[in-house]
């Protein structure tokens, strides 16, 4: 019998449950987290052609799959916290 050639290339797809269940810091505050994150993406050109909730999907994945950390947020609510003044003027 001929074996079958296993593919280690490919990435293994994880359900959002099983990201949020998973998530080292608690679901909790996984929900800011995103929040932030997904105001962060929507100013960016690449996502400007996404869907609110194509948008928060990408956000919830990104935090929960660890791509987005608290520094990272700490840093995109201060660039909005520097624009808002400017805008108001």
């Amino acid at each position: 019998m001929a074996k079958k050639e296993v593919v280690k290339d490919a990435p293994l797809v994880k359900s959002t449950e099983e990201m949020i269940l998973n998530f080292p810091r608690g679901k909790y505050t996984a929900i800011p987290m995103a929040a932030i994150w997904v105001k962060e993406l929507k100013k960016r050109e690449e996502n400007r052609h996404l869907t609110p909730a194509e948008l928060l999907d990408l956000a919830v994945r990104d935090v929960l799959g660890g791509k987005v950390d608290w520094k990272d947020l700490k840093k995109a609510a201060a660039t909005q916290v520097e624009e808002a003044p400017k805008k108001a003027e």
